[in-house]
């Protein structure tokens, strides 16, 4: 029974073993072998070798297996069958060794190249991971230079504050921000006042080093809430942005002066500055940053006008004044072109001979919109922007060209002053322009006098002692003009070569009733004298003006009591009209000449 039941068992697992290999014979790769009809003859044969021991315990089944008759040849056969499916099995494995050896050899292959392969990854990972670190510190090395570039863009180079535009971004934020009533904001201005004589003459360097200075010293004075901003060459911009009262930023704008108390140390050197604030009020001054801005700047200006080195408030009657220098900058742009300037000439007296020994040529502006501008608006404003050079080559060619003939029938050593710009001599090309008007009209350089302030000398720029020691060289004489209404006019008297001083028309005025006025012109007078200089009297008017310079031993007169300024044609028939006239000065209690 045993017997029975492992046959039984070893032909079923025979008949497993037998489909199983059928199945892997149908993949594509396994029929391709040479030994694999001999494996399946093999285990056929086998197979057969098992159906006949199950034959021999069920009779019954021996239809299912050819086998002999008798037991031994039934065993003959069964073990023919197993020997023969032995060997056809043994043949088709060995067969089948040397694709089990290639398969080998390829594991093999894979192994390698996936340990290749592995490396590879490893290698790429490193290298992947140190691209990906570099990459990192590109990223952020960009983002420092972005934030860096970003930072130079919206500050200043040399003081580090908020630029023009941090401030403009600044401005159009606090605009738009809703804010309880009865808060307000102020946008200041502050400019150094005459800071570019420092440039100028001390060099841009130095000019730095002071503004840095004073970036420094102003951030001091700002609120914690406030912003100090520079606006562009020595102007600076102060935000507040939110105060209860306006008059706490006048209090801000003096805090900030009194930083310019103290000079500025610098080299060994002291500097003494001052500055000028303009104050615009939000949102009473304006409701957008640009009105903001301009009303703060002509604030500032009205500082400027107002003495300098103090602060002032935007208002209404500062914006009418801005809308007039706009229309007369405007105007003046072509006025040469249309013929609108012309001259007027006021003569010079001399008291000791009774004649007329020259005269002082004075601009006046007539436009067909604007009507007659007087001098003293539109020459700031033609030295503002410049155009007082054209403007004084105009006058000087003209001047030189009328006395020509006043030399011819009146007098050959008649002379006209002309007054002289600051800005005109630090052109550097004054004296080479005046060498050519003279020669032009064939004058010597003694018919001509130029008439200098002491603003044009300040600084003592190379270029206007060349200018004045050439102009000297050619007979030019030199006038110091309005003496006595600065601050060094001693010293420039001493150091240039002047050949007259005019005494200026604020001091002549008042000398018959202010005792003070008189002193100044009595020591005016003298000085002038004992260095050799002439003396010019200015804006004599009154009886009582001229006696009183004539008994000071000032002889050279200059005023409306003897002629109003006059066109060229009507000073043509002054001077034939002069003997006349000179009789009057013999009595001079008679009425003004016009």
């Amino acid at each position: 029974m045993i017997d029975i039941f492992l046959e039984v068992v070893g032909g079923f697992f025979a008949g497993i073993i037998f489909f199983t290999v059928l199945r892997g014979l149908r993949h594509q790769n396994v029929k391709g072998q040479s030994g694999t009809c001999l494996v399946i003859a093999g285990f056929g044969l086998l197979f057969f070798s098992s159906l006949i021991d199950i034959t021999d315990n069920f009779p019954e089944l021996n239809y299912l297996v050819l086998i002999g008759d008798t037991g031994s040849q039934a065993f003959l056969e069964k073990v023919v069958g197993m020997l023969l499916g032995l060997l056809l099995l043994s043949l088709g494995l060995w067969r089948w060794i040397p694709s089990i050896m290639a398969l080998e050899d390829t594991r093999k292959s894979l192994s390698l190249l996936n340990l290749e392969l592995d490396q590879r990854v490893k290698t790429r990972t490193v290298e992947l991971e140190a691209a990906n670190r570099l990459l990192t510190c590109e990223i952020e090395e960009r983002y420092k230079v972005e934030e860096q570039l970003k930072y130079r863009a919206t500050h200043d180079s040399l003081t580090n504050l908020p630029n023009r535009d941090a401030v403009s971004n600044l401005l159009e934020n606090l605009v738009v921000q809703p804010r309880e009533e009865g808060v307000y904001s102020a946008v200041m201005f502050l400019d150094l006042d005459d800071f570019k004589k420092i440039n100028d003459h001390l060099g841009h360097e130095v000019g730095d080093r002071l503004l840095l200075e004073v970036s420094h010293r102003l951030g001091k004075a700002i609120p914690r809430t406030g912003t100090l901003g520079r606006f562009g060459g020595d102007e600076f911009i102060v935000i507040l942005p939110d105060i209860k009262d306006p008059d706490e930023a006048g209090s801000v704008a003096e805090e900030l002066l009194d930083k310019f108390r103290t000079p500025f140390l610098l080299a060994e050197r002291e500097f003494l500055l001052t500055a000028s604030v303009g104050i615009a009020i939000y949102p009473w001054d304006g409701e957008t940053p640009q009105k903001l801005l301009c009303h703060a700047d002509t604030a500032m200006y009205g500082a400027k006008k107002g003495g300098r080195d103090t602060y002032c408030y935007f208002s209404d009657d500062m914006n009418r004044d801005l809308s007039r220098r706009l229309a007369l900058e405007e105007q003046m742009h072509g006025a040469l072109d249309r013929q609108e300037f012309s001259l007027r000439y006021q003569p010079v007296i001399d008291l000791e001979k009774q004649c007329v020994i020259g005269a002082e040529a004075l601009l006046r502006w007539h436009n067909p919109v604007l009507g007659n501008v007087p001098p003293d608006e539109f020459i700031p404003i033609a030295e503002d922007t410049g155009f007082i050079v054209p403007l004084g080559r105009f006058v000087l060619s003209t001047a030189l060209s009328n006395l020509v003939a006043w030399r011819k029938h009146y007098d050959n050593d008649f002379k006209v002053a002309v007054n002289i710009s600051p800005l005109q001599f630090r052109e550097g090309k004054l004296a080479r322009f005046v060498e050519k008007s003279l020669l032009l009209v064939d004058l010597p350089g003694t018919a001509l006098e130029l008439e200098i302030t002491e603003g044009a000398l300040m600084g003592g720029c190379s270029v206007v002692v060349d200018s004045l020691e050439t102009l000297q060289r050619m007979g030019v004489g030199l006038s110091m003009d309005d003496f006595g209404t600065g601050y060094s006019s001693l010293s420039y008297l001493r150091r240039y070569p002047f050949d007259t001083l005019k005494i200026d028309r604020s001091f002549v005025e008042d000398i018959a009733v202010n005792q003070g006025d008189r002193e100044l012109v009595i020591a005016t007078i003298s000085m002038a004298q004992s260095l050799g200089l002439q003396v010019v009297a200015e804006g004599v008017e009154t009886d009582e003006q001229l006696t009183f310079l004539k008994e000071q031993g000032c002889t050279l007169i200059q005023g409306y009591y003897f002629s109003r300024p006059l066109l060229a044609d009507d000073f043509d028939r002054y001077l034939d009209s002069w003997a006349e006239v000179s009789s009057l000065i013999e009595s001079p209690s008679d009425s003004l000449i016009a």
